[in-house]
């Protein structure tokens, strides 16, 4: 019987595999659970005429095609939720289950005493029909079809596509393998020491409805904190790692209670972490790939075993020693299953990423519409500069000046003589007539902070930035120099891809002014990216973040651009639909951390986070809770969550007096601005 089960329930997961990748679990498992319930009424009117085949019927039924509705039913969980939410629900879900089984065992002792046996079919029939109704409810949304991207349907093509399956495959394999050893011995060594008839059936009642309670208490109080702290890959191995301990345990101490904790721990771990964790490792799987592997790894595997778990026992039966045997080949198996269940959390980690660029390649309409009326809306009111109340740097000269005649060039002494002029054209000239001499770079970094001329000084001190680097450093690192002048600095500095400009901007990260800041972060990317040679320190690249991270939401909230520069298209996170819609603060955090982390998923994540579609934001969430550092998650994900349907809070008086203190520095340098006397042709 077993091993004809173990043939039907493979034949019915790879027959569900391929309709799953056809019609959706919508539309299949509402219709499989009616299908159930008919066929208990079938078995129902055949145990009255024929006990025997109806037995074998309703065995059968359980054992292969009950197995594939429960798979069916989590498949409609796992794409109902995006991989955000089902880390939060899951646990709760499988609890409920759990804690559904209990009850039904429960009642079906109490109702054994008052109907037939025959007489439970209906009630069977009548809850499976209300499992397909309540699947058929969680099921809006989701979409009919969604075939694989390339190949036949099923485990294999899956598995080319997503590696990380094959390691899960034989992960279901090995723990099976585990289990059939473990209860086998379990049970020989119960009813040597317990005997048969009540007793049996008493005893066996009680561990079942224990396990039963204890896996309950672990999903509704453990299984959650567990994925927080010890991640998914961990809490997934509990299973291995208790069946091993277990196993053990049992071997070197003997008798029943032992034997009886491995069991019962092994269930336990099976029935509330392990089964948390292993639903969510489909998760972020695209729904072709999960619909032509999920039932075949839940139910086919798991049968195929069974089948050779019972194999391993027949032969081992021939030895005398074959219980310590077992408990050791169950030991061995688990570790190699606990050594496999740690590499899940890359394989993860990749499959997030895939899903991001499948689902966060490309925004959804509504963005595009919105990043297009607002670029209109720029180029309409002539440029992002004069949405800011200035200037902006292609808008210098007044119409006047632009209708004179270039002077001619100067001579060796009155070019430094042209740079202290007021006019802007005499000025621009002078910058644009040749190198810089070494004397000259003092008189044209004042110049960055004169909007009619920013650009030709930073054109002409972008020639010189190599030389001049030690100089163009140390003003970016002076906080009394002129802002303006700071914020452009890093533009210049860009142009000079050399290591001490890069530990230069890296040291800017660390300035009291946001947009310096932001811009060395960009100015660092394209020095990094023009000579890959270069290095910066990982730890100060993660403190930098960290201190981004560590401020009041309504200081993160006030961090604002006040020049829109050719910078930005350096940007790891840049890209024109979000170019106007991106949180600047969020962003910057983003590329400081694309320093030091892989650049193209960040950028995914990036723009995950900014998509309507809660299926993508949800897995960007879960891509940057798996791989961000510990330090960085914790402190970034106030910011990340979304807070738009969260009340508005009144600001007590120690609040409001915090922000003015932190907002000290940059009012103090604001002041100190005024009282300078400004620079030839400054605004």
């Amino acid at each position: 019987m077993m091993v004809a089960a173990a043939g039907a329930s493979v034949l019915l997961a790879l027959a569900s595999a391929r309709a799953l990748t056809h019609w959706g679990p919508r539309r299949l498992v509402p219709t499989g659970f009616a299908l159930s319930a008919t066929l208990l009424l079938v078995e129902w009117w055949l145990v009255a005429r024929t006990a025997r085949a109806g037995a074998v019927l309703v065995y059968l039924h359980y054992a292969a095609f009950g197995a594939v509705l429960v798979s069916g039913f989590w498949s409609v969980v796992s794409e109902r939720f995006d991989p955000r939410t089902a880390r939060r629900q899951i646990s709760r879900i499988g609890a409920a289950g759990t804690l559904g089984g209990v009850l039904g065992g429960l009642l079906a002792a109490q109702a054994g005493s008052m109907v037939t046996l025959p007489e439970m079919l209906p009630a069977l029939a009548a809850c499976h029909l209300g499992a397909g109704a309540f699947a058929l409810a969680v099921g809006r949304g989701i979409g009919a079809t969604a075939r694989p991207p390339a190949g036949e349907p099923g485990l294999p093509a899956a598995g080319a596509r997503v590696p990380y399956l094959r390691v899960l495959l034989a992960l279901v394999l090995l723990t099976t393998l585990a289990e059939v050893m473990l209860d086998y011995v379990f049970k020989v060594r119960v009813t040597e020491m317990v005997g048969r008839g009540e007793d049996l059936l008493r005893f066996f009642a009680w561990f079942y409805t224990g396990t039963g309670l204890l896996a309950f208490g672990m999903q509704i109080l453990v299984s959650r904190r567990a994925l927080r702290t010890l991640g998914l890959a961990r809490t997934v191995s509990a299973l291995p790692v208790a069946a091993a301990v277990g196993s053990g345990g049992a071997l070197a101490l003997g008798g029943l209670l032992p034997i009886v904790v491995a069991r019962g721990a092994e269930a336990v771990a099976r029935s509330s972490l392990y089964r948390t964790g292993y639903e969510l490792l489909f998760a972020p799987l695209l729904p072709g790939d999960k619909r032509a592997s999920k039932a075949l790894l839940d139910v086919g595997v798991t049968r195929v075993g069974d089948v050779i778990g019972a194999v391993v026992v027949r032969v081992t039966l021939l030895s005398p020693a074959a219980a310590q045997i077992l408990l050791l080949l169950a030991v061995v198996v688990s570790g190699a299953a606990a050594a496999l269940a740690f590499r899940l959390q890359r394989g993860y980690a990749g499959a997030l990423e895939r899903a991001l660029a499948s689902r966060a390649g490309g925004l959804d309409a509504a963005t595009m519409e919105y990043a297009a009326l607002q670029s209109a809306l720029i180029h309409t009111v002539g440029g992002a500069g004069d949405l800011m109340g200035e200037p902006a740097l292609d808008d210098t000269a007044p119409p006047a000046a632009a209708a004179r005649t270039p002077p001619a060039p100067f001579g060796p002494g009155d070019r430094r003589a042209a740079l202290q002029s007021r006019d802007p054209q005499i000025v621009q000239a002078a910058l644009a007539d040749g190198p810089l001499e070494p004397d000259m770079v003092g008189d044209a970094i004042p110049m960055l902070a004169w909007d009619a001329v920013a650009s030709a000084a930073v054109e002409a001190l972008q020639g010189v930035a190599r030389e001049a680097a030690p100089r163009l450093i140390a003003a970016l690192l002076d906080p009394s120099e002129e802002f303006t002048i700071r914020r452009r600095l890093p533009l210049v500095l860009a142009a000079a891809p050399v290591q001490a400009v890069a530990d230069g901007l890296l040291a800017g990260l660390a300035d009291q002014r946001f947009e310096v800041r932001y811009r060395c972060g960009l100015a660092l990317h394209k020095v990094l990216r023009d000579s890959p040679a270069l290095h910066v320190s990982p730890e100060r690249v993660v403190e930098a973040a960290l201190r981004e991270v560590s401020v009041d939401r309504r200081v993160w909230e006030s961090h604002r651009l006040l020049d829109r520069d050719e910078d930005e298209q350096w940007s790891p996170m840049f890209d024109a639909v979000l170019r106007d819609r991106a949180d600047r603060a969020l962003e910057h955090v983003f590329t400081v951390l694309a320093l030091v982390l892989p650049r193209r998923p960040l950028q995914l994540a990036f723009r995950g986070l900014h998509a309507t579609d809660p299926q993508v934001r949800g897995t960007a969430l879960e891509y940057l809770e798996t791989t961000l550092p510990e330090r960085i998650r914790r402190a970034l994900w106030s910011f990340l969550e979304d807070t738009r349907r969260a009340p508005p809070t009144r600001r007590s008086r120690d609040a409001i007096v915090r922000d003015l203190l932190a907002s000290e520095a940059t009012i103090a340098l604001d002041l100190e601005r005024l009282r300078r006397p400004s620079s030839p042709g400054s605004d």
